[in-house]
């Protein structure tokens, strides 16, 4: 049983998971205080090679606005028909819906390493497209050179909880720490915020995983506490928009329906009339 097969198994039953995750937690917390350590060391003027690209691209697209594009059953190929034209960051199984149209995202993100080994492929053909990995991800597999690594810390959210979850801590000093939220999207907000953007669009995000659909493509991965996610990337959510506001980012949430109401709602249609609009204002 490799390590992966292992996770798996924990994670499928909730006596082994509490077991495991207890017997783990002195190794959980070395992890967290290693991450912790060398995310200060960053920030004191450390290179990492790694992240170097993070410092390289701090406040690049500053005032501009952007959309993080998540895989929630709400989203449509047409919705990324129409997002040729803008800065968008995408993730997961949305790499599976490039033959269906003319859409390139600026950026793909990816930090699940189970949802990597079903997509690894995909990905790996994928070559032109701008591949943004978490550590975690590069040292669990052989990932070209050309892929963006990012600096992930699990916080507490290894350890076994109760009930709810961790803590969270968010970042706009992507090249020394992304704190995690559960979630690509929290990983893609931060880095959006690092790289300047002043105004993000969420689309797909729909935070519902009751629901016999849990992605507009599915990737393959079956993630069996998948049910009790949504509770947490709501909590997450809402910690990020107390994140955003203190550091002057708007965010804004132009997904159809699904259960995230921690931010303004836009509809996709207005925000990007509004665009075509001022356009041709300006002719």
């Amino acid at each position: 049983m490799n390590y992966n097969e292992f996770r798996k198994l924990f994670k499928r039953s909730k006596t082994v998971e509490f077991i495991a995750r207890n017997l783990a937690w002195p190794l959980f917390e070395w992890q967290h205080l290693k991450s912790d350590y060398a995310a200060w060391r960053r920030k004191h003027g450390r290179i990492d090679k790694r992240y170097l690209w993070l410092k390289e691209c701090r406040n690049k697209y500053k005032g501009e606005r952007c959309f993080i594009i998540a895989t929630g059953p709400s989203l449509l190929i047409s919705d990324l028909d129409m997002l040729k034209n803008e800065y968008t960051f995408a993730m997961n199984s949305c790499i599976l819906a490039l033959d269906k149209t003319e859409w390139r995202p600026t950026f793909y993100g990816i930090e699940d390493e189970y949802v990597y080994e079903k997509l690894e492929s995909a990905i790996l053909n994928n070559k032109q497209l701008d591949i943004i990995v978490s550590d975690t991800i590069a040292d669990l597999y052989k990932t070209p050179e050309s892929f963006k690594v990012f600096p992930l810390h699990y916080l507490d959210h290894k350890m076994y909880h109760f009930k709810g979850c961790g803590k969270f801590k968010y970042s706009d000093d992507c090249y020394s720490i992304v704190g995690d939220g559960y979630s690509i999207t929290l990983s893609l907000l931060q880095i959006a915020c690092h790289m300047g953007f002043s105004e993000i669009y969420l689309l797909g995000c729909d935070c519902n995983y009751n629901q016999p659909k849990q992605h507009f493509i599915e990737s393959g991965h079956f993630d069996p506490k998948a049910h009790l996610m949504g509770s947490k990337l709501i909590q997450a959510h809402r910690e990020f928009k107390k994140f955003a506001d203190s550091i002057g980012v708007k965010v804004f949430n132009s997904t159809r329906g699904g259960m995230l109401e921690e931010y303004p709602r836009k509809n996709l249609d207005d925000v990007l009339q509004k665009n075509v609009k001022k356009g041709l204002d300006n002719e």
